[in-house]
């Protein structure tokens, strides 16, 4: 049920007085401590349509119920279980657990799945020019590189050729071939801060100077247009090869030939092609979209227009090749590749922005100085490694430079600045989480919920489980006492068939009452690999649920009896036992489970004689009348 904002209004002036007065009411108290009626509530509340009915006895069974938990618990802490390392391990994988929703950041994280959808719709080309710059540049190195970047922006925008500048300015070594032009590509083909710039810069325009872990970019747009989706193709490739005499053209024709005679392509690649990997599968390979493989390659694969047209002959660095078409695939709907755009933001160079933006939101609650400057005391992350200057304050807890190096020590692809503000959004988020449970109030509930249930654990496996199942002559006194609970009815030591057809029950029934063996029925009622009846042997009780509806035990052979339209059972009695009483090897499980409950029984008997418990009778009739009403 959905309610409008009015109506929650309502409710919260509705309900918190009564709330902020349970906050406030003693309900009970164990050797002084108090329980408040709220406490009491909220887990009843949570556990009534569980646990109890509605009437005023399972009320008053649950605050029975309710009153041992907290004596129990008191025990524990006196014991000092919650200091015990295996408690602290496990109760800091549940904190961990119970935080992360509270680390969601699904505004952030939905506009980058809808903003990477549109970039999927379209593709983009692009030229660019890089100059190296290794993430831990000292300031003189970066200046040097920042200045060398501008300097080429600002020639190519006076008028030089972007393929001019790029030869003589870019370091990257694909330059030589492609003069910069880095073909089209989509959403997540580049690193994040390559691709914004991208798509931010108009068809045409020359970006502004970015940086990357790889150094200092500019980027020319010179096309946009809509993407073609993702194409599959099968090929054949004759390699390059000047070991072997052969004309790789004058093969690649012959083959070419063949095909148009009509000869089949996937026996073609089979027989002929040098790409082993995909020959022995007739050619075909995994579906690829723009950016995926080399230009020109993914030019031809993506002219070809319908299913099963294959191309003329081209070249490539890597020999000659024919492709065709097996199948085109468009972009899905926004619903459709939903999942998959949502992984890759979560799990990829992304996700740094969604822990920004988090930052960003819950830094504006807290008393936050950064100390940005103090970083130009020394050349690299190295230098902060004795450093105890402050770096940053949240609220009254400082971070030293010694807690920032150990922090990026180990990171290699980032600058130092950017390793500082990723370092600030951490001890940020790490701040809140530490402090989910005094700031926020639902967390804090659910917290201690936990802290109790695991402590509760310990406390239960040192004096119930581990006591009951090591003391095994206590068990068995208690099984001698109490011999008489643990009795069979009357059983039957029986034979069951199960068949598939009415017809074959019907003879199996006919076989069982001459006194076939179950290994000689199967043998005449099987059918090769087709099974039609099925035995099963031993004793069982009358009433046991393996029996058919209606089925009273008695010796010899039953009717057949229905029990769904694919399942028809006979049952032949050999021999009827009557009501006997049961060893302990055969009930040892109920009598464990009947054991513990006689051990806790006492235990919490001696809890209340050992702790005083003083109920507040007034706020106990409150509530049990508030709720014996709902």
């Amino acid at each position: 049920m959905r309610f409008n904002k009015l109506v929650i209004i309502i409710l919260l002036f509705a309900l918190n007085p009564v709330m902020a007065q349970d906050e406030k009411k003693i309900l009970f108290s164990v050797d002084g401590e108090d329980v408040y009626n709220a406490e009491f509530i909220r887990v009843y509340e949570k556990n009534k349509d569980i646990v109890v009915d509605d009437d005023q006895k399972d009320f008053e069974d649950y605050f029975n119920l309710f009153v041992d938990f907290k004596l129990k618990l008191k025990q524990a802490r006196e014991l000092s279980l919650d200091t015990i390392s295996s408690y602290r391990e496990e109760l800091a994988k549940y904190r961990e657990q119970l935080v992360q929703p509270y680390l969601q950041n699904p505004e952030a994280t939905e506009e980058l799945i809808r903003e990477a959808y549109e970039r999927t719709l379209q593709e983009v080309n692009a030229s660019h020019i890089l100059v190296r710059l290794e993430p831990d540049a000292i300031p003189a190195d970066t200046l040097k590189a920042f200045l060398k970047i501008t300097e080429a922006r600002a020639k190519i925008l006076n008028g030089a050729s972007f393929d001019s500048i790029a030869r003589i300015y870019s370091e990257d070594p694909s330059v030589k071939t492609n003069n910069g032009n880095l073909g089209y590509f989509s959403a997540f083909s580049m690193v994040y801060s390559f691709e914004n710039a991208a798509y931010t810069t108009e068809k045409g325009d020359v970006s502004e100077p970015f940086r990357t872990r790889f150094g200092y970019h500019i980027l020319k747009i010179n096309d946009k247009r809509e993407s073609p989706g993702e194409v599959q193709v099968a090929h054949i490739m004759i390699k390059k090869d000047s070991t072997v005499l052969r004309d790789p053209k004058d093969q690649i024709d012959q083959i070419y030939m063949k095909l148009e005679r009509g000869d089949d392509f996937a026996s073609m690649a089979r027989e002929q092609s040098d790409d082993l990997g995909s020959a022995r599968k007739g050619g075909v390979l995994p579906k690829f979209g723009t950016g995926r493989m080399i230009k020109s390659f993914e030019e031809v694969a993506f002219s070809l227009q319908a299913e099963g047209d294959f191309s003329e002959p081209f070249e490539t660095q890597y020999g000659w090749h024919i492709l065709k078409l097996l199948k085109k695939y468009p972009i899905p709907d926004y619903e459709e590749l939903y999942p998959k755009l949502e992984s890759k933001v979560k799990n990829g160079s992304r996700s740094s922005y969604v822990e920004r933006s988090l930052a960003e939101r819950i830094v504006k609650d807290y008393n936050y100085v950064t100390f940005k400057s103090k970083l130009q005391k020394h050349n690299s992350i190295e230098g902060f490694e004795q450093s105890e200057d402050t770096l940053l304050r949240i609220e009254e807890k400082y971070f030293t430079g010694r807690s920032f190096y150990l922090y990026g020590k180990d990171i290699k692809q980032k600058g130092m600045e950017e390793i500082y503000d990723d370092f600030c959004n951490k001890m940020v988020i790490n701040y809140y989480k530490e402090n989910l449970n005094v700031t926020n109030k639902e967390f804090a509930l659910t917290y201690q919920e936990y802290k109790d249930g695991l402590l509760l654990f310990e406390l239960l496996q040192r004096e119930i489980w581990k006591k009951s199942e090591t003391d095994s002559a206590g068990l068995q006194t208690f099984f001698e006492s109490n011999r008489s609970k643990y009795t069979w009815k009357k059983r039957g030591s029986l034979v069951m068939a199960s068949c598939t057809r009415l017809e074959k029950a019907e003879l199996v029934r006919s076989l069982l009452m001459q006194g076939e063996s179950t290994a000689s029925i199967k043998d005449k009622v099987n059918e090769g690999a087709t099974i039609h009846v099925l035995f099963s042997e031993g004793k069982l009780e009358e009433g046991s649920s393996k029996l058919p509806k209606g089925y009273v035990l008695k010796e010899g052979v039953s009717k057949v009896y229905e029990e769904n339209k694919d399942n028809f059972t006979i049952i032949r009695v050999d021999h009827l036992f009557g009501p006997q009483w049961k060893t302990l090897s055969e009930t040892r499980g109920e009598v464990m489970n009947d054991y513990q409950k006689y051990l806790e029984d006492n235990w919490v008997k001696a809890l209340h004689q050992k702790y005083q418990v003083k109920v507040n009778h007034k706020n106990y009739k409150e509530l049990k009348n508030r709720f014996s009403k709902s």
